[in-house]
């Protein structure tokens, strides 16, 4: 029978979404929702492996280390055991380092923030089974979800900020896991409120390593708001979403609180996560798979091409392609993550945009660098969110005119990844991963991730196997 969540009274929103998180157990989820949450936990940690070797990781890691204390939980593939919060803080940037995990269509990043203090919290349990972990997922992920498509997330991209309501999810996942209780839950619920803000963008313009980083301080501010509420700290319990003071009231935007309980406990948000089929930003996407759909379908090569003139949907116009000047001349591997011609060129020439077109022999090619120059782009604010519109020109006079939209992507819920496309993808990442790991283990992982509701111990058979002293 399926639980319903309906708002008791003039409670605020996020008192009824803690009582959905410390009333659900793995069971009450439907089979489509707890089998997403495992290929998105699978999806998720193989992008942290791949992530744990790329730029600003190790400084982060050596700080947790060097602050020392109480040993807790281990930080996978660099090894040692430092405080939860801690771990949480050096494994967060993990899940981003390589702009290859997953977006919410319009609440964007999220499974980034929920795994890393998830498995940062498995330290302040004795033991955490995989059903467990995987309901701790799920319910972390689908408070964030419903706070984000409240907070209208796309507005504030196109106004140049970004969303705040990570903490709440993160929060909401760690409570669940290590056993909250509904009062706890709401109390850390109300700390982590005082805790956030609607974020400006401005770690984007130019790119910093903070794009990554502050992952890691939601991770770390998400276990230490639920262990604040379990020594007994306050916070406030009443106007945390709605209201005056509330945190849909801090946008500069209309919001809107229905989405936060609409049919909560039937509908779940999480099933509409998509996974990246190419490193980078999501909003360049639309484009690389368009081309080289297109490259397919007509037989044709980069040296083939005259020009491409791409119409580019609002949501990621700022950044994929501003300034265009900027975004035509990116120096480093950040940048060209964010680089709508870069993505577009490196694709017509590799068939792929991967943590490997990013090294500086790649980025300083000749013929891409060439290539960058046959493209324009134009702002279309009639096309749908992460969707463009490709005019290809080849050199034989043949003129190419497709639109291709973000939920025909693969890795979308109408074009999913197979259990065997994800597990070449975890491989593909792993084989990035600072810890090297025998092809036994990753096969191990995988198969264990894919049937993570028979784990008994998530440390002992998740953990463990990718960290240095096991012991």
């Amino acid at each position: 029978m399926v639980k319903k969540y309906i708002p008791q009274g003039h409670e605020d929103p996020i008192i009824t979404l803690c009582r959905m998180v410390t009333e659900s157990a793995y069971n009450d989820l439907p089979d489509d929702v707890s089998t997403f949450a495992k290929y998105s936990i699978l999806d998720t940690l193989g992008v942290m492996l791949g992530g744990t070797g790329r730029a600003g990781i190790a400084p982060v890691v050596e700080l947790a280390k060097e602050k020392g204390g109480k040993e807790e939980s281990h930080i996978i593939c660099y090894g040692g055991k430092v405080p939860a919060a801690s771990a949480a803080m050096a494994m967060g940037p993990m899940t981003r380092s390589m702009d290859f995990a997953q977006l919410h269509p319009v609440a964007y990043h999220c499974s980034e923030h929920t795994l890393p203090a998830l498995m940062a919290a498995l330290g302040l349990q004795k033991k955490v089974s995989g059903k467990e972990f995987i309901a701790a997922f799920t319910l972390g992920q689908e408070v964030m979800i419903r706070i984000a498509l409240s907070c209208n997330l796309e507005k504030a991209v196109s106004m140049g900020f970004g969303g705040g309501q990570y903490i709440f999810g993160s929060v909401a996942g760690v409570g669940k896991l290590i056993g909250l209780s509904q009062q706890q839950l709401e109390m850390a619920e109300g700390i982590g409120r005082q805790m956030t803000q609607p974020h400006d963008r401005s770690m984007f313009y130019p790119m910093t390593l903070m794009v990554r980083v502050h992952q890691g301080f939601v991770a770390q501010d998400a276990i230490t708001c639920c262990r604040l509420a379990m020594n007994g700290i306050t916070g406030p319990r009443n106007e945390i979403l709605v209201g005056p003071r509330g945190f849909l009231s801090s946008f500069k935007w209309e919001t809107s609180p229905e989405p936060l309980t609409r049919g909560l406990g039937e509908h779940w948000d999480i099933i509409d996560v998509q996974m990246k089929p190419f490193s980078g930003c999501k909003s360049t996407h639309s484009s690389v798979f368009g081309l080289l759909a297109e490259m397919e379908k007509h037989s044709f090569t980069a040296d083939d091409i005259l020009a491409i003139h791409i119409d580019q949907s609002s949501g990621g116009w700022q950044l994929g392609c501003e300034p265009w000047d900027e975004k035509l001349d990116p120096k480093t591997e950040y940048d060209c993550q964010f680089s709508l011609p870069y993505s577009v060129a490196t694709a017509a020439y590799d068939k792929d945009v991967f943590v490997t077109s990013y090294t500086p022999e790649k980025i300083s090619r000749v013929a891409v660098r060439e290539f960058m120059q046959k493209i324009t782009a134009e702002e279309d604010s009639t096309l749908p969110p992460w969707s463009s519109r490709l005019h290809i020109k080849l050199k034989n006079g043949t003129e190419i005119v497709e639109e291709y939209f973000g939920e025909q992507l693969k890795g979308t819920k109408n074009n999913p990844f197979t259990e065997e496309e994800l597990a070449d993808r975890f491989k593909k990442c792993a084989a990035f991963s600072v810890y090297e790991l025998s092809d036994s283990v990753i096969a191990s992982l995988i198969d264990k991730l894919l049937n993570l509701e028979k784990v008994e111990d998530v440390t002992k058979e998740i953990i463990l196997p990718i960290t240095p002293d096991k012991e």
